[in-house]
C-alpha cells in the first residue's frame, strides 16, 4: 500500500513539475476576461446591405409576376387575374361577372385544399399551424399580391356577394381582397354613374 502511495505522490510531483514548467516557459501568463469591441466580419452583411437587398427584392417583386412554379396554382392565379380585369372593365356583364366568381372561387379553393388538408395524406403536415403556414407561404408569391390587386380592383366595381360562393368558401373568399362584399346591383350603378361623368 505505501509503494503505491509513493507512486502516485511520485507521479503527482512530475505532473506538477511538468505544469509548472511549461507555464513558466510561456512567461507565467494569468487568463483574464475583458470585453473589446466587436470587429466587422465579412461573413455578416451590415444593415445597409440588408436594407438594399430588402429594397431590390421588393421592387422586383412588384415589376414581376414571378410565382412558386406550380403549375395548378398558376392556372387558377392566370384565371383570377384574366376575369378581375375583364370584371374591372365591364362589371355589368353576367357572363364576365360569372367567370369572376368562379375564378375568386378556385383560386380560394386552391388555398384552402393546402391550409385544410387531411393531415398526413400527400405529404399534409400534422400540426395546423404547418398546414396554415404552408397555405400562406404557397400564395405569397409576387404573381400572388399582383393577383390580389387586380382582384381588388374589381371587387371595387361592386356586384358581388357571399351568396354568390359556395358555403364552405363564404368566409375565406374575400380574405384574397382586402375587403367586404357590397350589394349586387352595385356595380352597373357605378358604371353608369362613372360613363355618364364622361
Amino acid at each position: 500500500m505505501s509503494n503505491l502511495r509513493f507512486g502516485l505522490l511520485a507521479f503527482g510531483l512530475f505532473a506538477l513539475i511538468f505544469v509548472g514548467g511549461s507555464w513558466a516557459r510561456k512567461g507565467f501568463p494569468v487568463m483574464t476576461v475583458g470585453v473589446v469591441p466587436l470587429k466587422p466580419d465579412s461573413r455578416i452583411p451590415t444593415f445597409e446591405e440588408t436594407t438594399k437587398q430588402a429594397m431590390r427584392r421588393d421592387w422586383v417583386n412588384s415589376k414581376t409576376n414571378q410565382s412558386d412554379g406550380n403549375a395548378a396554382r398558376d392556372k387558377v392565379r392566370r384565371e383570377l387575374l384574366q376575369a378581375s380585369t375583364a370584371y374591372s372593365m365591364s362589371p355589368c356583364d353576367d357572363t364576365i361577372r360569372k367567370n369572376l366568381i368562379e375564378a375568386l372561387t378556385n383560386y380560394t379553393q386552391a388555398w384552402h385544399d393546402i391550409a385544410y388538408c387531411r393531415p398526413g395524406v400527400d405529404g399534409c403536415p400534422t400540426r395546423d399551424d404547418l398546414r396554415m403556414d404552408a397555405g400562406a407561404a404557397a400564395f405569397t408569391t409576387p404573381a400572388d399580391v399582383n393577383v390580389r390587386k387586380a382582384a381588388r380592383a374589381a371587387m371595387d366595381q361592386g356586384g358581388i356577394s357571399l351568396d354568390d360562393f359556395p358555403r364552405a368558401l363564404r368566409n375565406f373568399v374575400f380574405v384574397w381582397t382586402d375587403g367586404p362584399p357590397s350589394e349586387p346591383k352595385e356595380a352597373c350603378l357605378i358604371a353608369r354613374q362613372t360613363a355618364s361623368r364622361r
